[in-house]
């Protein structure tokens, strides 16, 4: 490893200090922080709903699961689709507690090893957003990176008004590879999507400014959903960050 430092990162006004090989971000000097590495009971038994996350579980008992991984090393978070023919949404987040006001000039990251690509009607999200839906395109508050069986990462984003769908990034997710996927918030109006350090869809503007009031209150989000059939689909989350400043 070797560590580098920006006085004024990305131009948000921060130092920041960053691994210069992989992009993570190690520290910085933003006042509102949240990080989790998932280090825990197997199992996740700390996901109870009375802690920060809460976890959605659609399918049958002991099908579709969502649950830190034993023994995995830094701490791993899984979200598991089951080969069954049956509705399936598997979902980490703040069960709709939104704390993190995107208009603070939030930065979200997160490091993800899509383990095993959805496969049939099976896709992936992960980013920010406003209140759950079990049909992803119906929350109209996010930003997120998405992909389906093909491996290739997208990114999306609805302000209500500015809806921008499935926008290629040129990346291909690789089972078995992690990636540091980060969403800069500092200009609204110009939402900016990276993949390990390299700014991807940049023929778009991603305008989220017509945001407003509660709608710029979000949380983190991280959900595979399938429709009634035997798609499978595993994403193994390593970490989240989130800074931002203070309203």
């Amino acid at each position: 490893m070797s560590i580098a430092c920006k006085w004024n990162w990305h131009n948000t006004g921060h130092q920041v200090w960053y691994d210069d090989s992989t992009f993570e971000t190690l520290e910085n000097t933003y006042p509102l922080q949240f990080y989790d590495d998932f280090l825990g009971s197997a199992g996740g038994s700390v996901f109870d709903d009375t802690m920060v996350w809460g976890i959605l579980e659609v399918g049958a008992s002991t099908n579709a699961t969502v649950e830190i991984v034993a023994d995995s090393s830094n701490g791993l978070f899984r979200l598991f689709l089951a080969a069954n023919a049956e509705d399936e949404d598997v979902v980490l987040s703040h069960n709709d507690n939104r704390n993190f006001d995107v208009s603070n000039g939030l930065i979200f990251e997160t490091k993800v090893d899509v383990a095993a690509l959805p496969t049939l009607t099976a896709e992936a999200v992960w980013g920010m957003c406003g209140d759950h839906n079990l049909v992803k395109d119906d929350i109209t508050e996010n930003a997120w990176f998405k992909l389906d069986g093909s491996g290739a990462v997208v990114v999306e984003t609805d302000d209500t008004t500015n809806d921008n769908d499935d926008i290629a990034t040129g990346v291909t997710a690789v089972p078995g590879t992690a990636n540091i996927y980060r969403i800069d918030f500092t200009t609204l109006a110009n939402v900016k999507f990276f993949i390990d350090g390299v700014r991807v869809a940049t023929g778009t503007t991603f305008d989220m400014s017509n945001l407003a009031g509660a709608e710029l209150i979000q949380q983190p989000y991280f959900g595979i959903d399938k429709t009634a059939d035997a798609g499978r689909g595993t994403l193994d989350v390593d970490y989240v960050k989130i800074l931002s400043n203070r309203s």
